[in-house]
C-alpha cells in the first residue's frame, strides 16, 4: 500500500515539509521506502557531535520519531496527525564521526494506534547500535494537523 515516493518523503524531512525547524536541521536522508520498512540517512557532522565524535543519543532519538510518522503514513497510505505517546530508545554503542542509518518497521497498525520499531546502524555494518520502540496515536483528520505539504 506504498503511499510515499523517495521524493515525497524528502520534501517532508526539508524546509516546508511537515517536520519542524530542528528535524530540517538534522538534514536527514530518505533512502529507501518499502510497505514494510523506511530507511533513513542521519549524515554525520559537528552538530550532532559531543566532544570526540560522538553522535548524541537526542538527535538519534528524533530519527526515531521521524522515522515512526513516515513509516506510519506509509502503512495508512495518507499522510496524519499522529502524536507520539511513548519513545523508549536503548542505546547499544556510540557511533564516532559515523553516519546513523535508521530502518523503521510498523508492528501493529490499529484505527487509533500504531507500534513500531526502529533499529539503528552506523553506514556499512549490520551490527546494530540502537533500538527504538514507539507508540503514536493516529489523531482524527483535522485534529492537530498542521500539514503544509499537503497545501502544496
Amino acid at each position: 500500500m506504498g503511499f510515499f515516493t523517495l521524493e515525497m518523503a524528502q520534501a517532508q524531512l526539508s524546509p516546508g515539509g511537515n517536520f519542524g525547524p530542528w528535524i530540517w536541521d538534522l538534514k536527514l536522508k530518505a533512502e529507501h521506502l518499502a510497505d514494510d520498512s523506511v530507511r533513513l540517512r542521519l549524515p554525520y557532522g559537528d552538530h550532532i557531535a559531543r566532544p570526540g565524535g560522538v553522535v548524541v543519543g537526542q538527535a538519534m532519538m528524533a530519527m526515531a520519531d521521524t522515522i515512526m510518522v513516515l513509516a506510519i503514513c506509509q502503512r495508512l497510505g495518507r499522510f496524519a496527525t499522529l502524536a507520539t505517546v511513548s519513545l523508549t530508545t536503548n542505546f547499544l554503542r556510540a557511533a564516532v564521526r559515523q553516519d546513523v542509518i535508521a530502518i523503521a518497521r510498523v508492528k501493529k497498525l490499529g484505527r487509533t494506534i500504531a507500534f513500531g520499531e526502529v533499529d539503528f546502524f552506523v553506514d556499512g555494518s549490520d551490527e546494530p547500535i540502537a533500538q527504538a520502540l514507539s507508540t503514536f496515536a493516529v489523531l482524527p483528520d483535522g485534529v492537530g494537523a498542521f500539514n503544509r505539504a499537503d497545501q502544496r
